[in-house]
């Protein structure tokens, strides 16, 4: 089935003293004129994507730019203001190395290139407004600065609905700050399913359709659906509870026992992970695991003998929350006694990577071992 695609687009967000300026300019006029206000930016670039795994080389390559720029300082040309909406009114720049190295990353980073092209500008004003009154809207603004500084850079999409028109449905999958001093990452946080252990819930309930006859892909949708509808995944169900509902959604057939034991039989440990992990504590890292599992888990555990390679265990079964709540991530930090970056969080769903970074965790999409084993290297000496 083919899939929409959506658009994205590349932000530069100015640092505190110009933002305060730029966000009373931008909803003054919003107020005058009737219309919504925005986050003032710079747009480095815009496209498209199909799926999540498309923007993970444009994180990437946000990243490594990102690593290399202090602030992004851009020289004030003057005001501007034309007659298509998302320019009415807005503070020109001239070209900038910086800014055109990073729109080159992004450029060379996307599935398919948009043509997008970079022409510097910060709006202060989105207005459907005749020419004339977008000039008198300019000569109200005072621009009592030479240059604006940046020290942010993100990923944003638009609502699917009503597009980049309400900006208060704008969402951010990824943020970076600029020239600010990396903190050294000190422990590693390892997803277990689909990273450190094949995927067994997952397998398991495809292997169960095809066996019964059954549409895999519909069954593992409506088995993520049920484990947290039965609450078996945040410990407040059980797993009869949750094998009812599944039963009840897709018509699968088989004891409790008999279902468990084959999705249990395909979570394999990676022993190319474990000796990363081993690695890892050996340079004096820590390590930790957080999964959305159930207790599970724990079987897992004494059948495989894996926590003893772990300073500590995270299950959702026994945190009452799940990664798809954000404060997840919050809460493992404070637990564990440190700041957000000095976490390295592993995981093979990018929606949970995003959700660590965007609580200031660093992160890594786990696609497949030879590079997971590249990406390690970036953020720590093993």
């Amino acid at each position: 089935m083919s899939t929409e695609p959506r658009r994205f687009s590349v932000f530069l967000v100015p640092a505190a003293g110009d933002r305060r300026w730029a966000d009373g300019v931008i909803h003054e006029l919003a107020d005058r004129y009737d219309t919504l206000p925005f986050e003032p930016h710079v747009t480095v670039y815009g496209g498209a994507f199909s799926n999540d795994a498309e923007l993970e080389p444009v994180r990437r390559a946000l990243a490594d730019a990102a690593a290399g720029t202090g602030q992004i300082t851009l020289q004030v040309a003057g005001l501007g203001v034309t007659e298509e909406y998302f320019r009415s009114l807005f503070v020109a720049f001239g070209e900038d190395p910086a800014l055109r190295r990073l729109h080159e990353a992004v450029k060379g980073a996307v599935a398919q290139d948009s043509g997008y092209l970079l022409v510097p500008h910060l709006s202060l004003l989105y207005a459907d407004l005749p020419l004339a009154a977008k000039e008198t809207a300019a000569r109200t603004v005072t621009l009592d600065r030479r240059e604006i500084r940046f020290d942010e850079v993100k990923i944003v999409v638009p609502d699917p609905v009503t597009g980049w028109s309400d900006a208060r449905r704008w969402q951010t999958l990824f943020r970076l700050r600029l020239g600010a001093p990396a903190e050294k990452v000190t422990t590693v946080i390892f997803d277990y399913g689909g990273v450190l252990a094949e995927e067994g819930f997952r397998e398991g309930l495809f292997e169960l359709a095809r066996r019964q006859g059954l549409d895999p892909v519909a069954v593992h949708g409506a088995g993520m659906e049920a484990v947290y509808a039965s609450g078996y995944v945040l410990g407040t169900g059980s797993q009869s509870a949750f094998w009812q509902s599944l039963r009840e959604r897709t018509g699968l057939r088989g004891s409790d026992r008999e279902l468990s034991n084959l999705i249990l039989d395909r979570f394999v440990l990676r022993p190319r992970m474990m000796e990363a992990v081993r690695a890892l504590r050996a340079q004096g890292y820590r390590t930790v695991i957080l999964s959305d599992q159930t207790d599970w888990l724990e079987w897992l555990d004494r059948r495989d003998g894996f926590f003893r390679e772990f300073d500590r265990i995270f299950n959702s079964y026994r945190l009452g929350k799940g990664k798809r709540d954000p404060s997840v991530f919050d809460d493992v930090a404070r637990e564990l006694g440190i700041a957000p970056g000095e976490a390295l969080f592993v995981d093979d769903m990018l929606a949970n990577v995003v959700r660590a970074e965007s609580r200031g965790m660093r992160g890594i999409l786990f696609e497949d071992e030879p590079r997971f084993e590249r990406d390690l290297k970036r953020y720590t000496e093993v």
